[in-house]
């Protein structure tokens, strides 16, 4: 015999190497794999779904605070009293803490029940568990039961799969638990539990007790753990089924607590809201009180959604790449009739999924029709919330529709043969599809998460190869996983996101064109009650001054040229977005300016009233001022014809300091009324920034950015503290940085402050997004310096001025 054929016949005599499992592994396991008490329940309903049965009732008892009892536990361990004396502590602590919850009969019963057992007992072990059984959670079901000689092989296996493997004749093609491991929620919910189960072919019932502090030990294995069993007796309320009653929990439930309102939220959510699902009651009840209801995502939330996404896929129908393998239809949900299926065909979907392989670096997957395949048949529907426009929409409602919006939406929730994988599609599920970064990556954060409900549809036996993660907070990283993501960015999500921005594109220029056409009648109507307030005037001041009244009309005859003008430009637009964009900028400073218009002749015309005639210096003081304030008004005005449609495409080399000046001195008496400084610097000093370029849009911007600051600073709580506006232009950077010392902008509105409509003031929310969608189309860009000052506080602007032509 040789060396080698000598070692071979050594080395099979000895023992087999194998790996010993330490008793608290199981602890650990449990820990790591079952994240919330929500899990643990949802864990063991499933477990009677997959038992065939029709109903589970859930009974969660918590006469006493969970907290509160394990410290009487402690206190009980811990004292040297007399043992008669204990338990009549004990007996008088239930009794005065009891009296804090409402507890229905049956609760009541239960806890008198655990009472008499207390005052019975004979020593401090069988106190301290009768204690651990006050509060319990149970669960039971009607369904097949586990036969006895299954309890170790099945049940006591952790990590089996066996229904899976060999499905129940008479029971359902679908189940839920595939990995074994939802036995370990007992351990999440509390430190003991008590199965008992019974079969149609036994008269008794088989029972396993678990202490789950048994197990956590090192220097046991886990074989080692012995479990009690039993062969018991029960009332039976079904042929066949089993009850899990959890002890000694870990947390605390009363009917309005935190735990409830999870557990609530979670089984809202358990089965698919687009879907018909199996029959299938779920019956919670809490302290013996009212069945927690489940109410489902009700018609009139969904009609409230801006789009409605459907998407199925079928690959296995296809013969070839050249058949269709999924329909997709894209429609506004306010309209069952829109969108029409669009199908794609294996080839195209190919096309779209071509750098999956390569990005996740696996080059040697093919993508023929057999990898479309292996991902199986689903079912995907979204709905998309502008929360934004939701709000104005439902005005009061918005409280109760913002609650169930934040209930629902999340994501893309996966929902597998119609239950809920985990906390998918919520803000617990680590974003498993990347719908977030993919949205800020992108060129618009239009379909994000807070904004989307979706439910991804799939089976056990047509997704094989999509298994969820242990956790059940997404998939595996599988090739058919990640394709599948890819697939469902790509197909999906991409041309929702270009439907919004469509969408949204079309209410833009609706909004715009209603504010351009609003605009017209009122701009009259100032107008004219300008010019009435100056025609009062002759009849207030004395002969020699009427020469200054007739001066102020030749000034009022500029700014109704501008108004006939506007309003002319309005007839001839083409309504191009252009177009639109400028007329509703121009419309905006307009409206400000009639209102300054309109404040001053009639504040004026009041002033000579009071004077009556009595003192010539000081009506010609008041018409001077008038003269100058319309003058200021003209000058604004003039900065604004650059934007008239006839004029738009005008392109000049203008001086950015020069007419940052200009509009600046167009603001000067309403400087001097709310004690306002303005500075305007160029850095470096003396430097000249020259630019190609409308003007207007820049004036547009100023005009605003003064405008709102003017608002602010006039509305300071200490009036005697001047305001000031500083201005700097920094020529190689070709920048213009507007800063005032008024109470800035939080944070969080960095972005919202340039959307349409939205003001913190009285007024229509439009001139910060009319400056930024002019100087965007003129490109430059108008945002918030995210630089905040001492106090959170955001405070300048930057406009970036085009570079190049």
């Amino acid at each position: 015999m040789d060396k080698a054929q000598m070692r071979d016949s050594t080395s099979s005599k000895k023992p087999a190497t194998t790996f010993l499992v330490a008793a608290r592994t199981i602890i650990h396991l449990g820990r790591e794999l079952i994240t919330s008490d929500e899990i643990a329940i949802n864990e063991l309903i499933k477990n009677a779904f997959d038992a065939g049965s029709e109903v589970v009732d859930v009974t969660i008892c918590c006469p006493v605070s969970s907290e509160w009892l394990s410290m009487l536990i402690r206190d009980v361990r811990e004292s040297n009293d007399d043992f008669e004396e204990i338990k009549s502590g004990i007996i008088q602590a239930i009794e005065d803490a009891r009296i804090d919850r409402e507890c229905g009969p049956v609760t009541v019963a239960h806890v008198d029940e655990r009472l008499s057992r207390i005052a019975a007992c004979e020593t401090l072990d069988d106190a301290v568990e009768i204690l651990e059984e006050v509060n319990f959670i149970e669960v039971v079901d009607s369904g097949c039961g586990i036969k006895e000689e299954s309890i170790v092989p099945t049940f006591l296996t952790v990590g089996t799969d066996n229904r899976l493997s060999s499905p129940k004749p008479d029971g359902p093609d679908q189940y839920l638990g595939n990995k074994g491991i939802g036995r370990l929620a007992m351990m999440r919910l509390g430190h003991r539990a008590r199965v008992t189960t019974w079969t149609d072919s036994k008269p008794t019932a088989y029972e396993v007790e678990f202490d789950w502090r048994a197990f956590d030990t090192a220097e046991r294995q886990i074989s080692d753990i012995p479990l009690k069993t039993n062969r018991v007796r029960i009332h039976k309320d079904s042929e066949s089924g089993t009850r899990v009653r959890v002890f000694a929990l870990r947390s605390d439930w009363t009917q309005d607590g935190e735990q409830a309102t999870n557990l609530q939220t979670f089984v809202r959510r358990l089965r698919s809201p687009f879907s018909p699902v199996r029959k299938f009651k779920i019956r919670v009840k809490i302290n013996d009180g009212k069945a927690m209801p489940f109410p489902k995502l009700s018609e009139d939330i969904r009609k409230l959604a801006d789009q409605h996404l459907t998407l199925e896929f079928y690959p296995q129908k296809a013969e070839s790449l050249k058949d269709p393998v999924l329909t997709l239809t894209l429609k506004t949900a306010a309209d069952a009739e829109s969108g029409t299926p669009q199908l794609r065909s294996g080839e195209a979907v190919r096309r779209m999924l071509i750098d999956v392989t390569t990005t996740h670096d696996r080059s040697d997957v093919p993508l023929d029709l057999k990898a479309l395949q292996a991902i199986g048949p689903f079912k995907l529907n979204i709905l998309r919330f502008n929360r934004r426009i939701l709000r104005e929409k439902v005005k009061t409602e918005w409280p109760n529709v913002k609650k169930e919006l934040d209930l629902w939406a999340g994501g893309i929730a996966i929902y597998r043969d119609g239950f809920r994988v985990g906390f998918t599609g919520s803000e617990r599920d680590g974003d498993w599809l990347g719908l977030d970064s993919k949205a800020l990556r992108g060129s618009g954060y239009v379909v994000n998460r807070i904004q989307v409900m979706g439910a991804l549809e799939i089976t056990h036996r047509g997704n094989k190869y999509l298994t969820d993660l242990t956790n059940r907070e997404g998939l595996i990283s599988t090739p058919e996983a990640d394709m599948l993501k890819e697939l469902l960015l790509q197909v999906a999500i991409q041309p929702l996101r270009a439907y919004v921005q469509d969408e949204d594109q079309k209410t833009k220029q609706k909004q715009l064109e209603q504010l351009v056409n609003d605009g017209t009648a009122t701009l009259a109507d100032r107008l004219l009650l300008a010019k009435q307030d100056v025609n009062a005037l002759k009849d207030g001041v004395p002969s020699s001054l009427k020469s200054s009244v007739s001066s102020l009309n030749e000034h009022l005859h500029f700014i109704t040229t501008q108004v006939k003008k506007f309003e002319d430009a309005i007839e001839k637009s083409n309504e191009g977005r252009e177009d639109i964009l400028e007329l509703a900028g121009i419309g905006n400073v307009m409206h400000g300016v009639m209102h300054e218009l309109t404040r001053t002749t009639a504040q004026t015309r009041q002033l000579m009233r009071e004077l009556a005639n009595k003192a010539d210096d000081e009506t010609q003081e008041l018409l001077t001022k008038l003269e100058t304030e319309i003058r200021a008004i003209n000058v604004r005005l003039q900065q604004m014809d650059p934007l008239m449609p006839g004029a738009r495409q005008i392109k000049r080399e203008i001086e950015v300091e020069k007419l940052t000046r200009t509009i600046v001195k167009g603001y000067e008496s309403l400087f001097a009324r709310n004690n306002i400084d303005s500075v305007v610097t160029v850095t470096p000093k003396g430097a000249l920034l020259k630019v190609k370029m409308v003007p207007g849009f820049l004036s547009l911007a100023l005009e605003n950015l003064v405008s709102n600051s003017t608002y602010w600073l006039s509305q300071r709580d200490d009036p005697r503290e001047r305001g000031l506006i500083t201005i700097e232009i920094d020529v190689p950077a070709k920048t213009i940085a507007f800063t005032d010392n008024g109470p800035g902008v939080d944070f969080a509105d960095r972005d919202r402050i340039f959307l349409p409509g939205f003001s913190l003031r009285k007024g229509k929310g439009y001139g910060l997004y009319l400056a930024r969608e002019v100087s965007e189309y003129h490109n430059g860009r108008l945002y918030l310096d995210p630089q905040t000052d001492t106090d959170g506080r955001l405070r300048t602007f930057i406009l970036e001025l085009p570079r190049t032509e």
